[in-house]
């Protein structure tokens, strides 16, 4: 795969999150679909290609493969052990679609458009939950890191006002509302003020703790 910087992958694969429900190996095999596509290579070779691939899992955290098995396995579909097991759950997502060319040989190719996983996978109303708070964290990414490594500088539990945090952050203050009033929904931290989290203003004081059980858990989970 020495192009493979020349894949054309779709950008809505990340988009609509589809990674979430792909295991390392299956969204790497992916990737090798594209490169045969780049690559005009289609038949015999383009399968034994596939199947034979040496996809070997960088990303090992135990908590991130059992993650992956349980979405899989809520939606019901099995972790795969093989690269003909990620080429089957790679069709059977709709990702990927075989033809046969004019020559009369299979082709792989990416499905275009990409579907979306809704329009695809029985997806129930938790799930739904989960895909809007990924949503939630990458478009508030930044205020997200910039909090949480506020609070953590000051070893977990941090005293201030809201405008101390606005300044320190440079976090617009309702962005940090709506931030700290996720986290605290989540369970990963504790807020301590006189009024609700989403009403706080400039000059109010909160206290900001680290629940340190569920923050290591959903920190190092979500994906």
């Amino acid at each position: 795969m020495q192009n493979k910087g020349q894949i054309k992958m779709p950008k809505e694969i990340h988009e609509y999150l589809w990674t979430r429900y792909l295991p390392e190996t299956t969204f790497k095999l992916y990737v090798m679909v594209g490169y045969l596509q780049t690559e005009k290579i289609a038949g015999e070779q383009a399968t034994a290609l596939l199947l034979r691939a040496n996809l070997p899992v960088e990303n090992n955290n135990p908590a991130i493969i059992e993650e992956k098995k349980r979405i899989l396995s809520s939606l019901g579909f099995e972790y795969p052990n093989n690269r003909k097991e990620d080429l089957e759950l790679l069709l059977r997502f709709k990702l990927v679609t075989i033809v046969k060319n004019s020559e009369g040989k299979l082709e792989y190719m990416y499905t275009l458009p990409v579907p979306k996983p809704e329009d695809v996978l029985e997806i129930g109303e938790e799930e739904k939950q989960a895909l809007e708070n990924i949503k939630f964290e990458i478009a508030h990414q930044n205020a997200f890191n910039m909090l949480l490594t506020l609070v953590l500088n000051n070893n977990g539990s941090l005293m201030s006002t809201v405008g101390h945090i606005e300044n320190t952050t440079r976090v617009k203050i309702s962005e940090i509302r709506s931030v700290l009033a996720f986290l605290e929904e989540e369970g990963s931290i504790k807020i301590n003020a006189h009024k609700d989290v989403n009403s706080l203003k400039k000059a109010d004081k909160v206290h900001v703790t680290i629940n340190k059980e569920i923050f290591e858990q959903k920190r190092c989970v979500l994906d």
